[in-house]
C-alpha cells in the first residue's frame, strides 16, 4: 500500500479540488490534512491507487507517493508514545501518520517512514498484514 501527500498553497478550494479530481475517477479516500502558514499538506490513501496516481498526474496536482505500513495499536493512553519512542530510539523517522480505523480497543494507522526495513523490525507484530 502507498500513501500520497499533496502540498498546496493555503487558500479556499484546494482541498475541494483534490477531492473532486478523485471523485471524478471513482476513487474513495481516507484523508487528513493540516495548514501551516501559507501552505497546507494533505495525506491520503486511496482504494484504487492506480486510478489515484493517474488522476494526480492528469490534473498536475503536486503529489508525492510513499510506501507505507499499516500499524495496529491498542486504543489506550501511551500506546502511540511507546511506538513512536521505539521508532525514534532505532533511528526511524516518521514522515506520515494517517489514522484509518479507530474502535474502542484498537487503533489502526498508515505509517510512512524513512526506513521501512528498520520499522518492520522494530514494530514486528504491530504491523498489520
Amino acid at each position: 500500500m502507498g500513501a500520497f501527500t499533496v502540498v498546496f498553497d493555503n487558500r479556499p478550494g484546494r482541498l475541494a479540488q483534490l477531492c473532486e479530481v478523485m471523485a471524478a475517477r471513482g476513487v474513495n479516500l481516507v484523508i487528513c490534512g493540516v495548514a501551516h502558514g501559507e501552505t497546507g499538506t494533505i495525506a491520503f490513501i486511496a482504494d484504487d491507487e492506480t486510478a489515484a496516481r493517474t488522476a494526480l498526474q492528469d490534473s498536475d496536482l503536486p503529489a508525492t507517493e510513499r510506501p507505507s505500513l499499516t500499524v495496529r495499536l491498542k486504543n489506550a493512553p501511551g500506546a502511540g508514545a511507546a511506538m513512536f519512542r521505539r521508532l525514534a530510539d532505532n533511528g526511524v523517522n516518521v514522515e506520515v501518520f494517517l489514522p484509518v480505523r479507530v474502535s474502542d480497543t484498537q487503533f489502526m494507522a498508515v505509517l510512512c517512514v524513512d526506513d521501512d526495513e528498520a520499522a518492520r523490525s522494530v514494530l514486528g507484530s504491530q504491523i498489520a498484514g
